[in-house]
């Protein structure tokens, strides 16, 4: 683990899906070491352990059954995090709609990571997960900070942009748009 600090989070995941009733049918609490934590892979897991309500960031993951994809979408979105998602499925139209459904910055459809592999797609979570995004156009958009400086070159013909603007400037505006666009 590159963050020592979160090897007591996989820890306590872990510890309080076993308590729950969830079984470690890959790895276990022995799985997690001082520096190394194995994959360790959950069943039967309550939806409200920490295992599910909370991102792990280790080597863990918690399968549990579904009755279908709709209630599989649910529960997906049902979390406050969102950074990425994958689908399975030999339906490719069927595929990107539940793409579109999950509220995950990120959704691979047969593949576990693709989108981090290319670097023109934006990188970044949704909800709760991280901040920003990297990569691509919108990865760079996260460190420019738009600004708009204008700097008047001559008078406007009109008064219209300040508290002080006279009846007339106001009646010349609305025949030209009247004029213009029609009826007011």
């Amino acid at each position: 683990m590159t963050m020592p600090a979160q090897i007591e989070i996989i820890r306590r995941h872990v510890k309080d899906a076993l308590a729950r009733g969830g079984k470690a049918v890959v790895g276990g609490e022995d799985s997690i070491g001082e520096a190394v934590v194995e994959p360790v892979v959950l069943v039967d897991v309550p939806e409200d352990s920490t295992a599910v309500t909370e991102e792990t960031f280790g080597p863990t993951v918690v399968i549990n059954p579904v009755t279908d994809l709709e209630e599989a979408v649910e529960k997906a979105n049902a979390s406050s995090y969102g950074l990425g998602s994958s689908i399975f499925t030999k339906d490719r139209k069927r595929g990107l709609a539940l793409a579109e459904s999950l509220d995950a910055g990120m959704v691979s459809i047969n593949s576990f990571l693709a989108f981090a592999g290319i670097p023109a797609l934006p990188f970044g979570g949704s909800g709760d997960s991280g901040f920003g995004r990297i990569h691509g156009a919108d990865g760079l958009r996260e460190f420019a900070r738009p600004k708009a400086i204008t700097a008047q070159k001559f008078a406007a013909p009109l008064n219209l942009m300040t508290m002080t603007r006279k009846p007339r400037d106001i009646k010349i505006v609305k025949w030209m748009l009247a004029n213009v666009q029609g009826r007011m």
